[in-house]
């Protein structure tokens, strides 16, 4: 009959494997040309299939990230777009919301989207914050600083679409990997001073400079990301509406930003430099304690450390460089971070004989760890609230139609599970084809085609055969002894013509 298919051919997906398909097709996040595709090539090995079986298939073929297979086999169809954004996996969460790579979906430029938590949606100062931080990094163009591309909402979330950094930042650099080697930790920190640079240059103050917001991308070149504390305007007071709350990082936090961090300049991110530097050395923060409280009173009052305490080998002019980078008050510090720059560089490559080596911080993004911490994967992937009814994004089949038992095997492949699979090796059977009058001729049916190929090399060889034969026996039979004959004719002149015969 019609769509009738031999049993060894047919794959076997169980109720939850059939749920797991029907949840990715709804979820939009493949097709099912992709899914039949991977079902063909599993069936090489086995034609029984489990939400598992099917996820790993469709992971290692590229067609789905470990984090929507994961999401999938929890049970979500939804959270995995937002806007024209397929979301990839989770890069990092932030005090206002989450990062995730994403991928246009016509365009397919991955992106990072910096997307808001549900609560900070209904917090008018968070929302205002959210938008500043877009403005801001909208006025910035710069090779060392992260681009942002867009600002956008869909389904009551607010996102900016921002550059995609393949790489690491520095805290997990370190933390990961071990401190830094002198010259590269400089290098890093002489990188980020220029994206600091071009951002002061256009009345930006960052007010939360630190290794986690300082992203190494795998070819060495360092960006400055986050914008979200950001300033614009040197001079420019605005009440927040909540002044006691501390704006920046406890560990690495200018002691005249803790106090107010409204009127702070660009000597505050000089001094979070600093301390930033003294962390990629040292493996830790400057300052110690148990609470909040306590380090950022050790900012104001506490002996600055010297690095070569824990990095004997650190020359002396980096060591002096941080502590002048820390120095309590912001008129003992560089004037400015033009002036920074300029005292970095001749440590890279003047009489510090510390030589700035873009491969050595390649090779350190190259080899880091970059997976995110287990807490925060299994909350982004609970995560539903990304989509929403109006999703451009939809399945690219009615489910209720699609037919599982006519997914293709691979050309010339059986659907018998293989030696390695039965624990033994399969007995070699010969297809044979169903009777031509039952059969439905399908152009995408690459196994009937090949079946009926194959028939007509057949045919082909035997009626080969079949002339090779006649022919052998034609030339090897005995002939009949015979006698000749002569015959007489005239010739056109009248002459004598005696022609000999021979009969057979």
């Amino acid at each position: 009959m019609p769509g009738e298919h031999s049993s060894a051919a047919a794959p076997i997906l169980d109720r939850d494997a059939r749920d797991f398909v029907k949840r990715a097709l709804a979820a939009g996040v493949v097709t099912v040309d992709e899914i039949k595709k991977v079902v063909a090539s599993l069936m090489t090995d086995d034609v029984v299939f489990t939400p598992k079986v099917m996820a790993d298939g469709l992971v290692g073929a590229g067609m789905l990230t470990p984090w929507q297979s994961s999401k999938l086999l929890a049970g979500k169809r939804k959270g995995f777009f937002l806007g024209p954004y397929k979301l990839l996996r989770p890069l990092g969460r932030g005090g206002m919301g989450m990062v995730y790579l994403g991928e246009h979906h016509v365009m397919k430029r991955q992106v990072a989207l910096k997307i808001m938590s549900t609560k900070s949606v209904d917090d008018e100062r968070r929302v205002a914050r959210f938008k500043e931080e877009a403005r801001a990094s909208a006025q910035i163009d710069h090779p060392n600083v992260v681009q942002a591309i867009d600002f956008n909402s869909s389904g009551g979330k607010f996102y900016i679409v921002m550059e995609y950094v393949d790489g690491v930042d520095l805290h997990h650099a370190v933390v990961n990997d071990g401190v830094m080697a002198v010259d590269a930790a400089v290098d890093a920190v002489y990188q980020a001073a220029r994206g600091i640079a071009h951002a002061h240059d256009r009345g930006i103050i960052h007010r939360d400079i630190k290794p986690s917001n300082l992203m190494l991308r795998n070819d060495g070149i360092v960006k400055v990301s986050d914008m979200g504390l950001a300033r614009v305007g040197f001079g420019e007071v605005v009440s927040s509406g909540d002044d006691s709350r501390l704006t920046g990082t406890a560990d690495f936090i200018a002691p005249e930003q803790a106090i107010d961090s409204r009127t702070v300049d660009a000597r505050a991110d000089i001094y979070s430099l600093g301390c930033t530097l003294y962390f990629l050395l040292a493996g830790r923060p400057p300052f110690e304690g148990q609470t909040l409280s306590q380090r950022v009173a050790r900012h104001q009052t506490a002996p600055i450390p010297d690095v070569r305490v824990l990095r004997p080998e650190c020359p002396s002019n980096v060591a002096t460089l941080i502590t002048k980078m820390m120095a309590k008050q912001p008129a003992d510090r560089p004037a400015s971070v033009l002036e920074l720059i300029s005292q970095l560089e001749r440590l890279r490559g003047g009489s510090g004989s510390i030589a700035g080596h873009q491969t050595q911080l390649a090779a350190i993004a190259s080899v880091t760890d970059t997976t995110v911490e287990e807490g925060f994967y299994r909350a982004s992937i609970e995560d539903t609230s990304f989509s929403d009814s109006n999703e451009p994004i939809q399945a690219s089949v009615a489910i209720d139609e699609f037919d599982f038992d006519s997914i293709p095997t691979v050309a010339g492949v059986s659907g018998q599970p293989s030696g390695a699979s039965a624990g033994k090796f399969p007995e070699v059977k010969t297809r044979v084809p169903p009777p031509i009058a039952k059969t439905t001729p399908s152009p995408t049916n690459g196994a009937s085609q090949m079946v009926l190929l194959g028939i007509g090399l057949t045919v082909a060889v035997m009626a080969l055969m079949t002339v090779l034969a006649m022919a052998a026996y034609t030339l090897t039979r005995p002939m009949k002894e015979s006698s000749p004959t002569f015959k007489a004719t005239e010739g056109d002149q009248g002459e004598q013509i005696v022609i000999m015969q021979s009969q057979r």
